[in-house]
């Protein structure tokens, strides 16, 4: 990639997901559209283009406002929070639009400033759903299920972005980013560790954002004002 509106180049790509085939779907946010390339970074696809659907659903689909995250479920179906417009819009593997979820609001199903999404080994969806101070769960169909508080996104500032991971046995990992940690939750939304602290050492963050978990446990955060990527072993 370059800075640029071109094929395989990006403005700000903040989210980014990988299917069982290799190929590498990034959330191109302020170009406002999803690109696709294969395992070796050759560009395969893009699209989307700018919408403002003002947190409505069922208009102006496949269209985003700041897109920042992507995830593909085991289906392959590619899901992608399109923040600005307030919802979840699901494509096939191809960019296809399938459906959508959400809309503005507060109700369960609702969104304000939806970003990092997470996807389990059964379909279900997993939202940051951040100036609602919650991580909302959704089936596989985008019908919600639960609510997960998260008191440490209290803050709309533009750097608040957190991101989601779903850990090899359930577990959900989340940023937070203006605390300076990471926490886990089990399958049930009970919070059962937390990682981080402000500062420079290796078990330590300055606004960390991104969070992946391998098959095998480890965790990597993008620790972003130190530029940094910090691995943990294990979370425990």
């Amino acid at each position: 990639g370059s800075k640029g509106s071109g094929d395989g180049q990006f403005n700000e790509p903040w989210g980014i997901a990988v299917a069982p085939n290799g190929d590498v779907y990034v959330a191109d946010t302020w170009n406002h559209r999803i690109q696709e390339f294969d395992a070796n970074g050759r560009f395969l696809a893009k699209w989307g283009s700018f919408a403002d659907a003002k947190g409505q659903l069922g208009v102006q689909a496949g269209g985003f406002y700041g897109p920042r995250g992507v995830a593909v479920a085991p289906n392959g179906n590619v899901l992608v929070t399109d923040t600005g417009n307030k919802r979840v819009q699901v494509f096939d593997s191809k960019g296809r639009f399938v459906s959508m979820f959400g809309g503005d609001g507060t109700d369960p199903g609702k969104f304000k400033e939806p970003v990092g999404i997470a996807i389990d080994s059964a379909g279900n969806i997993y939202v940051a759903d951040t100036w609602n101070h919650r991580i909302q769960k959704f089936d596989p169909n985008g019908q919600p299920l639960a609510q997960y508080p998260v008191s440490g996104w209290d803050s709309e500032s533009i750097v608040n972005k957190p991101y989601l991971a779903v850990g090899p046995d359930g577990q959900i990992f989340c940023t937070e980013p203006e605390k300076n940690q990471f926490f886990v939750l089990d399958s049930n939304g009970k919070l059962i560790s937390s990682k981080g602290g402000l500062g420079t050492t290796p078990r330590s963050f300055d606004l960390p954002i991104g969070i992946a978990v391998s098959t095998t446990g480890q965790v990597f955060v993008a620790d972003d004002h130190n530029a940094r990527v910090v691995e943990y072993q294990s979370w425990r």
